[in-house]
Formats: C-alpha cells, structure tokens, sequence
C-alpha cells in the first residue's frame, strides 16, 4: 500500500518533520546504517532538502513508557508524520514491565489519538519477525499476539501500516537467523537496511534509483524475492 496521504502532505509542505517513535528498534541499537537513514536518503531523493527526521526511539521502553514522554519527544517537534513502532517490551514477562494486552491496545490507540490532534499522520509498523525459537516462550507468544494487534488495529481504524513482521516471515529461516538478526530480538545493519528498503517502497520511492545505492542493493534484491 502507497501512503497517498503522507506523500501528499510531504509534496506540499515547505518544510516537514518526520519522527520515529519507538524503543530500540527506533534508536540507534549498533553502530551501522539504520533504517531511519534509509528513509532519509529516500525522502532526499524524492523531497529535496525540505525535512528533518528525528529519531526519538529509547531503548526498553513499552507503551505506557513511551506515551508518558510524548509531549517532549513528538509533539515538541510538531511533525507531519510519526512512525510508531512499539509493543516489544511490552510482552517482557516481569511485573514491572509487563503490559496487558488489552492495555497495549489501548495504548496504541492512544497514541494514535495523540499523533492526529498534533495535525500529523500516523504510520504504525510491526517489528521485523524475532527469532521467536530462541526467546523465552511467554515471550515469544506475547510478541506474535502485539504484532497481530498492531494489524488488527491498523485495519480497522485504516493506519497506514508497515508490516516488517510479514517480510521477515518469508524470508528462508537461516538467511533470517544467520544474516539479519544481531541477537534473537534485534536487527543487524543487513536487517535494518530491510527495513529500510520495505518502508520506501510504502512512499513509491525505488532504491536503486538512490545516489550510490550500492549499500541497499542486497536488500533491495532480498526483499524483492519475497514479494
């Protein structure tokens, strides 16, 4: 699906602000090309020099974290996007951290309400798929059940969504284990270069069309092969 409402913002805006609002996924985990670069380099190409992306993701939180800094790390910066990639730690099994599910749900509609007030367009993702086998198994139950959720309200309340999760899945296991995850529940360079790659072609944006694409060529190439 192309985010027609997104480009269309970005295309008559004079100047935009676009913020990635998550947990590590969203900030930088490793020292490597991130998939918020990705995006970047894309909406260069086909934006010009009009924006600024700010990468407000920290690392461990859940949702109920995430939506007590809101007003100091997304709408301080009035963007006309938010990309939303929560739900991970919400499924860590320890009291302290542990987030319901009914509760993530309502938490994630929340922010949703949050994003429109501010005038800005929500894009909601999945995280990439996980190596669920070698997670702790309530774990990997919640994280499968918060993705479906990130799908089911996307759909009926018609978020523009990415869905990492769906790509990763049909990908052969051990290119997923072996040469995109860093540890079982994150992403390496390759990884986030998939991501990427999945999230311009959500904005009509082509990668091989980059200035020096070399770098996102293989992910171009696998991500191709799935779809």
């Amino acid at each position: 699906m192309i985010f027609t409402d997104v480009i269309e913002r970005f295309q008559t805006s004079e100047h935009f602000r676009v913020v990635g609002f998550g947990a590590s996924n969203t900030e930088r985990y490793m020292p490597c090309m991130h998939w918020l670069d990705v995006l970047e380099v894309g909406l260069r190409k086909r934006f010009g020099r009009k924006f600024q992306i700010i990468d407000s993701g920290v690392s461990g939180n859940n949702t109920r974290e995430a939506l007590a800094r809101f007003d100091r790390d997304v709408a301080f910066f009035q963007p006309a996007a938010v990309i939303v990639t929560l739900g991970g730690n919400d499924c860590d099994q320890r009291p302290e951290k542990h987030v319901p599910e009914p509760e993530y749900r309502a938490n994630m509609e929340e922010i949703a309400d949050k994003i429109k007030k501010l005038g800005a367009i929500p894009i909601f993702q999945t995280y990439y798929k996980m190596d669920l086998e070698a997670m702790e198994p309530n774990l990997a139950r919640d994280f499968v059940h918060n993705m479906e959720i990130v799908r089911d309200l996307a759909k009926k309340n018609n978020w523009n969504l990415v869905d990492h999760y769906s790509v990763f899945d049909r990908l052969d296991p051990l290119v997923h284990r072996y040469k995109l995850m860093i540890n079982p529940m994150h992403t390496n360079e390759q990884g986030n270069l998939l991501m990427g790659v999945e999230l311009l072609r959500h904005f009509d944006i082509d990668p091989t069309t980059i200035v020096h694409p070399e770098k996102l060529l293989p992910a171009a190439a696998l991500l191709k092969s799935v779809n």
